[in-house]
């Protein structure tokens, strides 16, 4: 099972989001990761605006993404980024200070692949390193399902959303008459904190909007979990 292929029209209205919506996320990283010069490895890790912005932080940053057409901003940046797929994270020598997985870049695949992809993360840190995990909230999905319409950067896009039972569905219709269609699982709080314990890490922390003192309560679309190897 492969990681889902992004279409170039999805790039162009969702892959570069505003710069204060970056801005927030790394403000919630230097708060939760190992201080500077902390090796972190940001997997996936696109274009690399979070990469980026540790770099800039006095961070050692490595990042792997499976679309090479996306990590040429990144390796331009400095940050070392190599094509791989995250089912492949064995592949990659080392470990590190801190490990990060943003954007909801997890819970793609099978229940069995996702465990599988988890145990990789976690197997690339340090111990007493960190995992910072950021993805979808269930409670808010299952709350927010049918139609709607999209606009950003001029482009209008009808998305639809259904929960069918621990899966997430999403189609994109576009105005060109592409579409984009991809599905997720999702997890609670707890079955992510079971993944980490079968995996040797602790959950440290819960959280939604990148705001250590909100826990996860539905009323967002993304929740933040902080893991610690023992």
């Amino acid at each position: 099972m492969r990681e889902p292929a992004f279409s170039d029209t999805w790039y162009e209205v969702f892959g570069r989001p505003d710069p204060e919506i970056t801005a927030r996320e790394v403000a919630f990283l230097l708060e939760v990761l190992p201080p500077p010069p902390a090796t972190v490895l940001d997997a996936p890790c696109g274009s690399g605006r979070h990469a980026i912005a540790l770099l800039r932080q006095g961070y050692e940053v490595t990042g792997v993404d499976i679309e090479p057409r996306v990590i040429a901003a990144a390796q331009m940046a400095g940050v070392a980024a190599h094509e791989l797929d995250m089912q492949s994270l064995r592949d990659l020598p080392g470990r590190f200070d801190a490990v990060i997985c943003m954007w909801a870049s997890f819970g793609w695949f099978d229940e069995a692949t996702n465990a599988e992809v988890f145990a990789q993360l976690a197997d690339k840190i340090q111990t007493g390193g960190v995992f910072v995990l950021d993805v979808f909230d269930p409670t808010w999905f299952r709350a927010h399902q049918g139609p709607h319409t999209i606009e950003r950067r001029r482009h209008l896009v009808a998305e639809h959303k259904h929960v069918d039972g621990s899966r997430l569905h999403t189609t994109l219709d576009y105005a060109d008459g592409s579409r984009d269609e991809f599905d997720w699982q999702l997890y609670e709080p707890s079955e992510l904190a079971g993944l980490g314990e079968g995996a040797g890490l602790r959950c440290e922390l819960a959280c939604a909007d990148f705001d250590l003192d909100a826990a996860p309560h539905g009323e967002v679309a993304r929740m933040q979990l902080v893991f610690r190897r023992h």
